[in-house]
């Protein structure tokens, strides 16, 4: 008997959920076969089996958080008896407060009434999973017979009536659209035979979401929305950034006219504003190590590699893939490293490399219109850059009246570690760069 251990995700990884299995006790497994999935402090990974033979035992279910090198599993030949499963705890690897709510609800009599009744339209309980399958291969699923108690629709049911075999779609797009949490049936298909692709979805989350339905008068509409594993991790992040570090803030406004006349000039490859903020900032870090720093308590670090973390906007939150040692890199292999993250992260392919490590993180808004915001900031960094769009205003330059191209930078920093009047000095610069297009 092989045991499957929750494997170690980078050295800051300390605990994981298993978010699915997508193998059942009794079914063949492989080597190098995708046996679960995970959600990290940051995504969720796709995990393959380390061994061959028959998934004999699943120590710890779905929606469980446990330490890695836990043994979630165990893997053997069909006719091998069970080891004891008392020294992976009473009955698996799970926690024993988790166990105590798993024995009871496994054993809690289902009473005659919760057997499965018709239910009225519009009111047919689906759980969180069976919805989630129903999008990925576009049906619905309160239209399904649910097998669950008070005719709740399970995961299995939509499995039963669509298997995964049966979705014409490419594995990349169906990540795409489990993430997104939209129903491939509104997708249409350019593939080999009508098959949903990645790019059929990139253009289905492209277009404006439809209006939902107005309420009736009178009648307030509200929505329950469970938290992802995703969106609670940030929730507590976010919140500990915040109270923990003295923030405040610094803006200045730039004039991107150097810049934009740069990329007109610059044939050789393609590079967006974003790649050119990006770059000036990891020059002016070089210059500004007590920028690029951390807080530790009884020390301040400060980093030898400029790691920028770039904020990319997920449908189930936000990610911050990191490009490592940015200050070593020519533009053209920054804007690179920044295309190839971006797409990783929204085709569900970052690793836990790829998005930890940062010294400093940059967060863009500037595409959906905003001009000015303030970012809280992505420990254990100490600062964070919020861009702001490019819009034409009216500026006075040596007294004379003139429109430039402006953006707005502010940057937000831990007082415990970088001064007022550090921040002002690291912002003058980072303006000088951009101005000056020294690229």
């Amino acid at each position: 008997m092989q045991e499957i251990l929750l494997p170690k995700m980078g050295n800051s990884v300390e605990e994981a959920e298993i978010v699915k299995w997508f193998k059942q006790e009794g079914e063949p497994v492989e080597t190098g076969e995708a046996l679960f999935s995970i959600q990290t402090d940051k995504a969720e990974v796709e995990c393959e089996s380390t061994a061959s033979g028959v998934l004999r035992k699943i120590l710890v279910p779905e929606g469980v958080e446990v330490p890695v090198l836990t043994v979630i599993a165990l893997v053997g030949t069909a006719d091998e008896p069970l080891p004891d499963l008392s020294q992976y705890g009473a009955g698996g690897s799970v926690p024993m407060a988790v166990q105590s709510e798993i024995t009871v609800a496994s054993v809690t009599p289902t009473p005659q009434s919760a057997s499965v009744q018709p239910v009225p339209a519009g009111k047919v309980p689906v759980s969180p999973r069976a919805r989630k399958a129903a999008a990925a291969r576009g049906i619905d699923a309160a239209a399904l017979a649910g097998s669950g108690v008070g005719g709740r629709v399970l995961e299995a049911d939509v499995l039963a009536a669509a298997p995964e075999s049966a979705a014409k779609i490419t594995p990349t797009a169906k990540r795409m659209i489990e993430n997104a949490g939209i129903a491939a049936a509104g997708i249409a298909g350019t593939g080999i035979g009508g098959k949903i692709t990645k790019a059929d979805v990139s253009q289905a989350l492209a277009k404006p979401a439809a209006p939902a339905p107005a309420a009736a008068p009178g009648v307030a509409s509200l929505q329950r929305v469970p938290l992802t594993p995703m969106r609670r991790i940030i929730a507590e992040r976010m919140s500990a950034s915040k109270y923990s570090a003295p923030h405040y803030y610094v803006t200045v406004e730039v004039d991107m006219k150097g810049a934009r006349e740069f990329r007109a000039r610059n044939k050789a490859f393609k590079a967006s504003f974003n790649d050119l903020v990006l770059f000036a900032t990891a020059k002016a870090l070089r210059e500004f190590p007590n920028v690029n720093a951390r807080w530790l308590g009884d020390a301040i670090e400060q980093g030898g590699d400029v790691n920028l973390g770039m904020a990319v906007a997920l449908p189930t939150g936000l990610i911050v893939p990191v490009i490592r040692q940015a200050h070593l890199l020519s533009l053209e292999g920054l804007c690179a490293a920044s295309k190839a993250l971006a797409e990783k992260a929204q085709t569900g392919k970052l690793l836990p490399d790829d998005y930890q490590g940062n010294t400093f993180t940059v967060s863009n808004l500037g595409a959906y219109g905003v001009d000015h915001f303030t970012a809280i900031i992505n420990q254990p960094d100490s600062a964070i850059l919020a861009i702001g769009q490019i819009k034409d205003r009216v500026v006075v330059i040596d007294g004379g009246i003139h429109i430039r191209p402006i953006m707005k930078l502010t940057l937000s920093s831990d007082h415990r570690v970088v001064d007022g009047a550090v921040a002002a000095q690291f912002m003058g610069r980072l303006k000088a760069i951009l101005e000056e297009a020294a690229f």
